[in-house]
């Protein structure tokens, strides 16, 4: 059991906390914004986006290279032997059970989306891409900035979220609270006490209206597909997407209530793999194999030249100077948004695991998947930008939900694939929401430990409710509306973005002082 106090029992636990009812006010005031006048608030957050990405962007490039240069000197170290639980801590779950559940909770959903879209996009708007000598290279180029906004510097990221929540949660017994790692390690300062109130607030906030975006996003996407499979007239087609979320909705209430949760999501986690697995070896398959093997070569090539280089890469003298900050930039505060919850749940899954796995195990398994994929899908959708007849690519621009169904398109058993997709997607969405709401009731439990059922389903209720009023308003001309819910939690991750270096400052300073063995 994952996120469920085997005390729980012992005393009545408060759900309604002043923690969450402060944060559930805030995200529920960003909502109503969202429905009401979404275009206004995506300009405003895209407006304050570019005046922290123009200041602050050089940080937001650095950090997931310091995240994996900190990995790999930990791992390498003798702090790799550190095991997070103690010494004679066992491993809950198997290697694979804790990557599946790692992976799925946090980009499996974007696999769909992104890992054929990306391609395209960095082909056509990325400088290194446009201002290629060639065709050949720019294609290249633009395999290679679809795996970095996906690849290495994703996991090194996440790892070390959950790293530092794990480390001091097990060793120093502190709530699964952002601020409280603030609180541990720089001790009783004057500046300490507002700052870690504050950083508890901002990672709930901020990490509702990330999943709530996701959430939205996932079921337009699951729409699309359903349409794929049975052609549902228009009529009923624009209320889909609420039957949609509203299935969603029972699911994750059921998973995040229920006792078993634990075993639950490793079952759901591992068997999401089998079946992206299972769609990554179709399309190696069936689709065109010997390109794709191909690709796979190429890209790990890519990646290799590319892996430091593109990280500090800010295209200062290239014909269009901002697509760092709108795209490179953005990806990465991106990220940075889902590393509170994610800080938590991987620390409420890694019971027995050491420093060393957390720095390699996540920074290469994930990656090779990743590389696979976006080889197989993406590969295919630039294969035909470049040589083909360009739909994938039109469907790319101008309906990027059905990307990944017109590649479908092209292969075997259309309809079956679309169908598995679908499933592929509801476990993934059910997934990501179950574990977010899960780490929110803890972060908002009077004692950051208790993931109490009742606030778990609130917080399921409440971000399905944001997803809901973003669709709705979509329906209703405001195309802004998901988007703008987006772009508000990738604006609170810029402030976030300075907790989490402090975050990260005090684990070195404290891993010092605790001295591990040799």
């Amino acid at each position: 059991m994952i996120m469920m106090d085997s005390k729980s029992s012992v005393k009545k636990q408060k759900i309604f906390t002043p923690i969450f009812l402060l944060s559930a006010l805030i995200t529920g005031v960003f909502s109503v914004f969202s429905l009401i006048s979404p275009d206004t608030l995506s300009n405003n957050m895209t407006f304050i986006q570019s005046l922290f990405a123009t200041q602050y962007g050089w940080v937001a490039m650095i950090i997931p290279v310091f995240c994996m240069m900190l990995l790999v000197v930990l791992g390498i170290s003798r702090y790799g032997n550190i095991v997070i639980g103690g010494e004679n801590a066992k491993a809950e779950y198997s290697i694979f059970s804790w990557i599946s559940m790692l992976f799925t909770a946090s980009i499996g959903i974007g696999i769909i989306y992104f890992g054929v879209n990306e391609p395209i996009y960095a082909y056509i708007l990325s400088p290194a891409s446009t201002q290629a000598p060639s065709v050949m290279e720019a294609a290249r180029e633009a395999m290679g900035t679809a795996l970095y906004h996906w690849g290495v510097s994703v996991w090194a990221i996440f790892s070390v979220a959950g790293l530092v929540m794990a480390y001091f949660v097990s060793k120093h017994k502190i709530r699964y609270l952002p601020g409280d790692v603030i609180e541990k390690s720089f001790g009783k300062r004057k500046w300490v006490p507002i700052t870690k109130s504050f950083m508890n607030i901002l990672a709930v906030v901020c990490s509702a209206m990330t999943i709530a975006a996701t959430l939205g996003l996932g079921s337009v996407q699951i729409t699309t597909g359903m349409n794929q499979v049975i052609n549902i007239d228009n009529s009923y087609s624009t209320i889909l997407p609420y039957l949609v979320l509203i299935l969603l909705l029972i699911v994750c209430l059921f998973a995040s209530t229920t006792k078993t949760v634990g075993k639950g999501m490793d079952i759901i986690g591992r068997w999401n793999v089998y079946l992206a697995i299972f769609m990554l070896a179709f399309a190696m398959f069936f689709g065109p194999t010997r390109y794709i093997l191909n690709q796979v070569v190429q890209l790990l090539g890519t990646f290799i030249d590319q892996l430091i280089p593109r990280n500090f890469d800010m295209f200062l003298f290239s014909l269009d100077p901002t697509y760092s900050t709108t795209w490179d930039v953005a990806n990465n505060m991106w990220w940075i948004s889902w590393t509170p919850f994610m800080g938590v749940f991987i620390a409420s899954i890694s019971k027995g695991r050491t420093i060393r796995q957390f720095a390699f195990t996540t920074m290469t398994i994930p990656v090779i998947f990743m590389l696979l994929w976006h080889a197989a899908f993406g590969g295919v959708a630039l294969l035909d930008k470049v040589l083909g007849t360009g739909k994938i690519a039109q469907f790319a621009l101008e309906n990027p939900d059905m990307t990944f169904f017109a590649i479908l398109q092209t292969m075997p058993w259309p309809k079956l694939t679309a169908i598995a997709t679908i499933i592929l997607l509801i476990m993934f969405i059910s997934t990501t929401v179950t574990s977010a709401a899960l780490s929110l009731a803890r972060m908002t439990d009077i004692e950051g430990k208790e993931a109490a059922p009742v606030r778990s389903a609130v917080w399921v209720i409440l971000m399905t409710v944001i997803a809901l009023t973003g669709i709705f308003a979509t329906t209703l001309g405001g195309n802004e509306a998901l988007n703008s819910i987006k772009s508000l939690a990738t604006t609170l991750s810029y402030p976030y973005l300075f907790f989490f270096i402090l975050m990260i400052t005090g684990f070195i300073k404290q891993l010092m002082k605790d001295k591990p063995p040799v």
